[in-house]
């Protein structure tokens, strides 16, 4: 079908009632970030026993890997480039947020938004964007339009776990053919982020009596002298900046020591590092800069260790996957599209070193991220949705 006949067929098929449902159902469904990351139980719970039966119901199949991931397909006539459309099921722990569950629609005058809005920890983050995702993809199956080429609707497992593992599960099973991606995101388009890698710089001394602390050495206080030593790189390691990212960024987020005894002097301590990435850096070379400003320090044992690694990202307005968003937004929306940049690390990076050329897009609200008043417009979520569909049947 052409445009014009796409945007009817979306006008008349979309029901903003049934977005609202999904979004109320969505938000009365904890899934909360804990220890236990992308195996929490409730994230889990999610994906199975809410997001599948949805798909479910309208005839689609619907996966869920070893990792809890949900992979659906729906199959397209043509020769147009595979879309997938990735969201995310673990939110931010409740916290002091009031109500965190209550899936309230709410007047969104007082915080300065338009309409009614889902209350409810996650709704301006992930929970929207899942919802107009899944509502786009239910109308597609019950509708029975002709798709241009495969749909793939991935809901995982991460959202808030800042690695990643859970998408790169996805993608390495081979059950994804896709050239465009769009990855939950902000009402705008996001051409990059920052990437990230977290280091571990272990102090190691000799644990000892605290009564006799002549007879140890404290790695607390080789923990002080090596935060010392990358003061003059913190919080800007680096004066190179990018004209929408800015600069890279050094922080410490961790400091632990062991053992976990009274009245002992601690033999390790252990210190975590964000360090931010700009679209090509090498993280190696991140990591080596750390290195060469604590250089040795007498008489501890210094390590350091790569942890968690986020890829940063950036792509252009000249993009495949960019023009036809803007196509998108400018048709369904009667609008210009925006286009926006994160200093935060996701996803995006990933699928577009993976040969998937992807961006961000959906109706998160950055403002109201892990407040207490985590919120999302209904108008938002069905804009989303219908941009989707958009997407899914103009490529």
């Amino acid at each position: 079908m052409d445009a014009k006949e796409a945007k009817e067929c979306i006008e008349q098929g979309l029901d903003p009632d049934e977005v609202q449902r999904l979004l109320v159902k969505l938000l009365q469904t904890p899934s909360p970030q804990t220890e236990l990351l992308e195996r929490e139980p409730q994230v889990l719970a999610l994906i199975r026993d809410v997001v599948r039966p949805e798909l479910e119901a309208e005839g689609i199949d619907a996966a869920i890997d070893d990792m809890g991931n949900l992979i659906a397909r729906l199959r397209g006539a043509g020769g147009a480039p595979g879309l997938v459309l990735v969201s995310y099921a673990m939110n931010a722990a409740p916290s002091t947020m009031p109500d965190p569950y209550s899936g309230e629609m709410v007047d969104g005058a007082p915080f300065g938004l338009e309409g009614p809005c889902g209350w409810g920890r996650g709704a301006c983050e992930q929970k929207g964007s899942l919802a107009a995702m899944l509502s786009a993809v239910k109308c597609l199956a019950r509708s029975g339009w002709e798709l241009p080429g495969d749909l793939y609707f991935v809901t995982s497992t991460a959202g808030e776990s800042g690695k990643h593992e859970s998408l790169d599960y996805v993608l390495s099973s081979g059950a994804i053919d896709a050239r465009w991606g769009l990855i939950d995101g902000p009402p705008e388009i996001q051409l990059g982020n920052k990437g990230r890698i977290d280091v571990r710089i272990i102090v190691r001394g000799r644990q000892a009596h605290s009564s006799r602390p002549w007879d140890g050495i404290n790695a607390v206080e080789g923990a002080v002298k090596v935060l010392e030593r990358l003061a003059p790189l913190m919080p800007y390691p680096e004066d190179k900046s990018h004209p929408e990212l800015g600069r890279v960024s050094l922080t410490p987020t961790d400091i632990e020591s062991f053992p976990k005894s009274t009245h002992t002097i601690p033999g390790e301590c252990r210190i975590r590092m964000d360090r931010r990435l700009l679209p090509g850096d090498d993280a190696d070379r991140a990591v080596q800069q750390l290195a060469d400003a604590i250089g040795v320090i007498e008489p501890y044992e210094i390590a350091l260790e790569k942890e968690e690694f986020m890829y940063p990202c950036e792509v252009g307005k000249e993009a495949g996957v960019v023009a036809a968003l803007g196509n998108a937004i400018r048709t369904m929306l009667g609008r210009e599209p925006e286009y926006s940049f994160s200093t935060a690390a996701n996803d995006t990076g990933l699928l577009n070193v993976r040969g998937i050329e992807a961006v961000n897009y959906g109706s998160r609200a950055v403002r109201f991220q892990h407040t207490d008043n985590d919120l999302v417009p209904l108008k938002s979520v069905v804009e989303s949705a219908k941009v989707f569909l958009f997407m899914a049947l103009q490529r």
